[in-house]
């Protein structure tokens, strides 16, 4: 069991909440309705407030080979619900990203384009990649950074003839060093002298070699899912392979809404590997774009590149919000802390839930799905029962909200009744 909290502390809370489970029962004379209503708060608030314990607990101990951190960037990436592509899009959209830095701006074929000039194929670099060179900031962390490597450079060769004049026997080796040690200083100062030049000269480089990919000259190190090993793929490839993988999905939807193959739920469980496979897809060639550039700016010069500041996403807060939301909700369930509020709360969430992954059946379940569910599952499932409960004064038989309650009305709340009252004539 993987757990934040420990054994002996589950087992005591557990122990207490059946405990204030059967006092508020007796005080409601034994009502069994008395006892199953509060029990099916306690076990949903339950439920709610350990599944985001869990959630924390994953994310505070990181990625290890037994846990993996908690995040429904999964679960939404193959969400086909209503709201699904819009949750999706909290997490990044790399299909704009495909659109800026991948799809070649111009048409031009790739033997036509390896006969370009250098300075040519830079200016055919897409315009979202090469803003990232052609900053003025930019041109100047490039020159300091060629003017450092001047300086490396001249003190290397200057440790090197010490070196080098200590070690040698004779007037002629060490005129040799001297002016083998001389010519590397006019270099080193040339460089020194030219480095804005320099600058230039990479980044259009730089430019040119990202372009390369883009218009399929050079291809880069791929990994594909059905090939072992790794493969020199360029971006119209890799472009080309994303758009076989659209048309799998596009097949796959065409052949469960017609009924083919839902009898075993063949197409569904199908449908949902493929449609995995494409986004994730377009994730990976999203990603493999910017570290690319990445890589370009490093290969200008030590500290050109921006330092990777860790930017979290909007689907990135809202899985934190989810995890503690999961907390508060299921122990103020368990509480009986505006008992109501926080069922309707509960019932919104699991709505939001349902969705994104609608229990239809022309749609492809979810990942790790467990049964084979048609219109209803747990989600709504959970939410009527949360809905049910928020039309009965559960709160007021146990905890804060029944304290208050006997504070404020000095009384304590009657059970559920369906018999009507006999009216007189």
């Amino acid at each position: 069991m993987n757990s934040p909290i420990p054994l002996a502390v589950l087992y005591a809370g557990l122990a207490g909440t059946l405990l204030a489970l059967i006092v508020a029962t007796a005080q409601q004379k034994w009502s069994p309705k008395v006892f199953f209503l509060l029990a099916l708060r306690l076990a949903i608030g339950w439920h709610f407030m350990f599944e985001g314990f869990h959630k924390i607990h994953s994310t505070h101990t990181g990625p290890t080979e037994t846990n993996r951190p908690f995040t429904s960037e999964p679960y939404f990436k193959v969400a086909p619900g209503p709201i699904g592509e819009k949750m999706r899009k909290n997490f990044g959209d790399p299909a704009a990203a495909i659109d800026a830095k991948v799809k070649a701006p111009q048409n031009i074929k790739p033997e036509a384009f390896a006969k370009l000039s250098e300075a040519d194929q830079a200016a055919a670099c897409p315009a979202a990649v090469a803003a990232e060179f052609d900053g003025p900031a930019f041109a100047e962390k490039a020159e300091v950074a060629v003017r450092a490597e001047a300086v490396k450079d001249r003190e290397a060769a200057e440790t090197a003839e010490k070196k080098a004049l200590e070690a040698a026997k004779t007037d002629e080796d060490r005129a040799k060093i001297k002016a083998n040690a001389d010519e590397a200083r006019a270099a080193a100062q040339k460089k020194e002298a030219e480095a804005k030049a320099i600058a230039a000269k990479r980044i259009v480089e730089a430019k040119a070699a990202y372009a390369r990919w883009v218009y399929g000259v050079d291809g880069r190190e791929t990994k594909i899912k059905v090939i072992t090993g790794a493969v020199f793929l360029t971006a119209p490839q890799r472009l080309e392979h994303i758009d076989w993988l659209r048309s799998q999905v596009t097949d796959v939807q065409n052949r469960t809404a017609a009924g083919l193959g839902n009898g075993y739920g063949m197409e569904s469980k199908r449908g949902s590997e493929v449609r995995m496979d494409y986004l994730a897809g377009e994730t990976e060639l999203a990603k493999d774009a910017e570290a690319f550039v990445l890589e370009l700016q490093k290969s200008i010069g030590d500290n050109v590149a921006p330092e990777a500041a860790p930017v979290r996403t909007v689907g990135q807060k809202l899985d934190t919000f989810t995890m503690w939301f999961l907390v508060v909700t299921g122990a103020c369930l368990m509480g009986g802390v505006l008992t109501r509020f926080f069922c309707v709360v509960g019932a919104g969430f699991l709505v939001m839930t349902y969705l994104s992954h609608p229990a239809f059946p022309w749609y492809p379940l979810p990942p790790n799905t467990e049964g084979n569910p048609v219109f209803i599952n747990k989600n709504i499932i959970e939410c009527l029962a949360l809905l049910a409960l928020a039309c009965l004064p559960t709160g007021r038989w146990l905890g804060i909200d029944a304290l208050l309650y006997r504070v404020c009305c000095g009384r304590e709340a009657d059970e559920p009744t369906t018999t009507a009252t006999p009216v007189k004539a």
